[in-house]
């Protein structure tokens, strides 16, 4: 069973793009260890390219994401840059995989 998002009170999804200052083992797990303890962080993945992470998270509204923006995401260790992507809507979703 999955928990329906919206009713329970996170409509909205944002995936940000983490920048960090330095690429070294101990700073990637500096941040993975902080950003895990994030709820409303639904996913993160260590990117190759000109950002160092993908988040995808969910707010309440726009106050609540500018709280996640300003006073949690740039606060975890090493960031220097976010880019942060709304999404509109939700066309698929699934856990599946196709085997």
């Amino acid at each position: 069973m999955r928990l329906d998002q919206r009713r329970a009170g996170f409509p909205g999804n944002a995936f940000v793009q983490v920048t960090l200052d330095q690429q070294g083992r101990q700073a990637l797990d500096r941040f993975e260890e902080a950003v895990r303890k994030v709820p409303e962080v639904l996913a993160c993945y260590l990117l190759a390219g000109q950002a160092d992470y993908m988040l995808h998270l969910v707010y309440r509204d726009a106050p609540d994401l500018e709280r996640l923006h300003t006073e949690i995401l740039t606060q975890l260790p090493g960031v220097v840059r976010l880019q942060s992507t709304m999404a509109l809507r939700t066309v698929k979703r699934t856990t599946e995989l196709p085997v």
